[in-house]
């Protein structure tokens, strides 16, 4: 047997789980390290915001 990835594996396996909080209301949520440098809506109450500056530490 061997040992395969799926496609993007390798591209893929660097990524961290990143956690943002909503500036507005507070909700966090969860993100892969590549989605730092885009806006995130919060489902919670609909703001968007930057998700580099609302890290949780």
């Amino acid at each position: 047997m061997s040992n395969q990835h799926c496609p993007g594996f390798e591209s893929n396996k660097t990524l961290q789980e990143i956690k943002v909080k909503c500036p507005k209301c507070g909700q966090e949520k969860e993100l892969f390290s590549d989605e730092l440098n885009k806006q995130v809506t919060c489902s919670g109450c609909g703001a968007t915001y930057d998700p580099a500056a609302n890290k949780v530490a």
